[in-house]
């Protein structure tokens, strides 16, 4: 009896119950920079109530050695205007490729970026990038208040050891809600 009572919690919080939060996708921005990348096409998919993916192409004209990534996160308030929201960092992609950096929001994005696209290989980056079917799996996010959210990404050649160069980015339109359960229909 009292390991059934501390079975079923442990299972529900691995993935065998339903999320008490879901990650949809609204919108999405892309932005190539001339110098680096040409031809950026993204767009949303919706696929139900709860879920809706993202497919983004971009051609690299340049090839990008060291990149870094500027994460920035936020929260839309009750005037409708985007406000910071706890994540606003600076992480180098190549060493987390590579295995020499283990920066928390660095691996989220690099778990989600090689889950759904072919930005999964070592530096330098070259050719034509795709990303079909992203979104933001629960299981990789911390649980957040619910609301409508704001994703930065801006992605840089060169960051710290020279001036930064811009080489494009997007910015995802989150909202974190509660998943839409169908009503059953009785005959």
């Amino acid at each position: 009896m009292y390991l059934v009572a501390l079975v079923v919690p442990v299972l529900c919080g691995l993935v065998l119950c339903d999320p008490s939060v879901v990650y949809k996708m609204k919108n999405i921005d892309c932005l190539g920079v001339a110098p680096f990348s040409a031809n950026p096409v993204c767009y949303i998919k919706p696929l139900n109530w709860n879920k809706a993916v993202a497919h983004m192409d971009v051609d690299l004209l340049k090839p990008l050695h060291n990149i870094s990534v500027h994460i920035q996160i936020f929260k839309r308030d009750y005037s409708n205007q985007y406000q910071p929201f706890l994540v606003d960092v600076i992480v180098n992609l190549c060493d987390i490729l590579s295995r020499r950096s283990f920066m928390p929001f660095g691996v989220i994005f690099m778990k989600i970026a090689s889950r759904f696209s072919n930005f999964n290989h070592s530096c330098p980056f070259a050719g034509h990038l795709i990303a079909r079917g992203a979104y933001v799996d629960e299981s990789y996010v911390p649980i957040s208040p619910l609301g409508l959210y704001k994703v930065n990404i801006t992605i840089m050649e060169n960051y710290p050891a020279k001036r930064p160069d811009h080489a494009g980015g997007f910015v995802w339109y989150v909202q974190a809600m509660t998943p839409v359960i169908r009503k059953k229909q009785k005959n």
